[in-house]
């Protein structure tokens, strides 16, 4: 069966790479690779477009079917580690008492985004207690203009419950030309100082990521495509192009979330750990239970509200360089032939490498000159871990990184020479110093969520097939290889987005408004996105005198979701059971919001949220299930609070909080007052109708 075509992208370290996959078979219809454009003008952009190009150039007469284009991105990530970034102002924003908290807790200072990375900050401070003043609202931006400001973070106090000031002066900023982000559009959670950070960094990027939306929609509409542009998000929910405009921090761990979304799709396995290997860096993430790990990030010890996928990032993969100390292997990477320009050994012919010998060389300005390249017939070429993996024959034959051997076995002849061993000998060492430090971080996911001796690891990526089985021989553990590794990323992309469109023509009051936007949520729900991820955006169309309402929603990270429908009630059942470890016959139904079954032991206990596909984005211990609707709800959740809370003198513990209502889910485990548990269920009443269930945990 011949169904539309889904476009996915993502950017890795070393190549970018376009897929087109039949979104009713998922056959892999076209494929293309270019290298990373990290140091054009356009950064990271313009290899997106470049392989977009590539890939539509490669369609030809399939182009109509195409449907809908998707990328992961990891220029967010890159942009901080890099510190690629502006001087942000922040501008804190109170009342009254307010104004005290307000002056301290909007002051961020200087932000560290890694080692010797710094983002700067200059800071103003505006009293709203009579309303926004606009002539010193203007003043206060000009100021940070002056200051060298290139984006603005707007922070309030209390502005999650009412984001009146924050709009008011992101709205000024924009009509100054000042890309602005504000804290209420981050979260919808208390924390002022957590909520200022994060939107500054936030703020930071948005003139970088202006330009690659401004690149990629520009390449779709130049190939004359006008389909849906989407982004994944690092906690695998979706976002549209103008959404990643405002937060492209939200795209920070995009790509391991492209390679978990696939490797879930794809292998249905239930706990795992997924390595992807690429030419500069491997991702290092956890598959537990059949959903994937989760965290929310903080930057260099400074907590976010950023949510992602839980990875670690190695600085060693295919292409990593070995660094000689003398007449030893000191290290194998962090640089590589991507950023050193050079051929891999293995890769060129065993004529181009006659006469091979082993030299020092520096990649960058800075580095020490002690990587070790070949001067060969050919040219200069890199000594790469992939190269090593091919000179021991380590690597299948119908594996996307297979070399030549001969080429690699002559490489390291010459690389032998130098450390005085047999040409194998000198590869072992050059794959076992990438393989270890792959290995030190997968022991340490697996020692952290506690996987036992037989979850397997799962290898993506280019350079997957020639590492992870020899991190998986030290491990003493088993590997899967997925279908076509070196793209399961732009796969996961393609497949992991959903977005539906409900249009209808003018008559429409406010209730009819919602009514419509909650068809598309519906819609975007059935097609198989989780409930928990979907976003609608609605607007009116003046040419046509129609409203319309997009869904964009993204399909759950769990095993074998991509494949369900809707699921019978004993499903249900057995799937609460099974996340929650216990006999089905122990839970009842307590409660049904249309898009989450609630299910739990007695009313206490434990307590699982199951979507009606089955899929459990909840399973909790619990000292006591709230349910009701509206003030009575409210009013419960109160009094549950109190009898839950534990009373140390000043301070108070509350219960873990999740609050769930109809397709949204609201973890408030971070909050520290039972009034701000309270205020956050009110809003989330105040935007969903219908029964609200609380599960209060140990």
């Amino acid at each position: 069966m011949t169904g539309g075509l889904r476009i996915g992208v993502d950017v890795g370290g070393t190549f970018t790479k376009a897929v087109a996959i039949d979104a009713t078979s998922l056959e892999l219809k076209a494929h293309a690779a270019v290298p990373t454009s990290h140091d054009a003008e356009d950064g990271v952009a313009a290899g997106v477009a470049a392989a977009l190009e590539q890939l539509l150039g490669e369609l030809n007469g399939d182009r109509d079917r195409i449907e809908l284009v998707a990328f992961s991105t990891t220029q967010a990530m890159n942009a901080l580690l890099e510190g690629d970034v502006r001087r942000v102002g922040v501008v804190g924003v109170g009342s009254g008492a307010e104004l005290r908290l307000v002056r301290k807790r909007t002051k961020p200072g200087r932000i560290a985004l890694a080692p010797g990375r710094m983002l700067e900050t200059s800071h103003e401070v505006l009293d709203a207690s009579r309303g926004i003043d606009e002539e010193a609202l203007d003043a206060a931006l000009l100021r940070l203009i002056h200051a060298g400001c290139a984006a603005v973070a707007v922070s309030g106090a209390f502005s999650v419950d009412d984001p009146a000031h924050e709009t008011c002066i992101a709205a000024r900023a924009n009509e100054l030309g000042l890309p602005v982000c504000a804290g209420h559009e981050l979260t919808g959670t208390y924390g002022l100082e957590t909520r200022t950070v994060s939107a500054a960094i936030n703020a930071s990027i948005l003139p970088v990521v202006e330009r690659t939306a401004n690149l990629v929609a520009g390449t779709l509409a130049r190939a004359g495509l006008d389909v849906p542009l989407l982004v994944l998000r690092g906690d695998g929910g979706a976002m549209s192009v103008d959404e990643f405009r405002r937060r492209p921090s939200f795209t920070v761990g995009s790509g391991p979330a492209a390679g978990v979304a696939a490797a879930l799709h794809q292998l249905g396995i239930h706990d795992g750990i997924v390595v992807e290997c690429g030419g500069t860096s491997s991702n290092v993430s956890v598959i537990k239970r059949g959903r994937p790990v989760l965290r929310t990030l903080r930057v260099m010890g400074r907590p976010t509200c950023i949510r992602a996928i839980d990875s670690w990032v190695v600085g060693a993969a295919g292409g990593s360089m070995a660094r000689l100390k003398g007449r030893r292997i000191a290290e194998v990477g962090p640089r590589s032939a991507h950023v050193a320009g050079l051929r891999y050994a293995c890769f060129a012919s065993v004529e181009e490498l006659s006469g091979a010998e082993v030299q020092l060389v520096a990649p960058r300005d800075g580095d020490p000159e002690s990587y070790a390249v070949v001067r060969a017939a050919g040219g200069t070429f890199a000594l790469t871990a992939t190269c090593a993996a091919n000179a021991l024959g380590r690597v299948a034959d119908d594996a996307y990184a297979v070399g030549s051997r001969e080429a690699a076995q002559a490489a390291f002849a010459a690389l032998g020479r130098t450390l005085r061993c047999e040409a194998d000998e000198a590869a072992r060492r050059v794959l076992d110093g990438a393989a270890r430090k792959i290995a030190a971080a997968v022991a340490e996911a697996a020692r952290q969520h506690e996987l036992g001796q037989d979850v397997p690891i799962v290898a993506l990526g280019g350079a997957g097939e020639a590492l992870v089985p020899e991190v998986a021989r030290m491990l003493g553990r088993p590997w899967r290889r997925p279908e076509h590794p070196q793209v399961l990323s732009s796969i996961g992309a393609a497949l992991s987005l959903v977005r539906i469109e409900v249009a209808r023509h003018v008559g429409l009051d406010e209730a009819g408004s919602v009514a419509l936007a909650e068809e598309a949520e519906r819609a975007c729900v059935a097609a198989g996105a989780a409930p928990s991820t979907v976003a609608v955006e609605t607007s009116y169309d003046a040419e046509h005198s129609v409203f319309r309402a997009v869904a964009t929603g993204a399909v759950a990270l769990e095993t074998g979701h991509a494949a369900r429908g809707p699921a019978p009630e004993a499903a249900l059942l057995q799937a609460a059971a099974t996340a929650l470890r216990m006999d089905g016959a122990g839970l009842e139904l307590v409660a049904d919001t249309s898009f989450y079954r609630v299910y739990s032991e007695n009313g206490s206990g434990r307590a699982a949220i199951v979507d009606l596909t089955g899929a459990v984005p909840v399973a909790e211990d619990t000292r006591r299930v709230v349910v009701g609707q509206g003030a009575e709800f409210v009013e419960g959740l109160r009094t549950a609070l109190d009898a839950g809370s534990l009373h140390l003198g000043v301070a108070t513990m509350l219960p873990r909080v999740v609050v769930v209502c109809g397709s949204r889910i609201l973890d408030l485990s971070d909050a520290r007052r039972a009034e701000d548990v309270v205020a956050a269920a009110e809003r989330v009443l105040a935007e969903r109708h219908g029964t609200a269930v609380a599960l209060l945990a140990r």
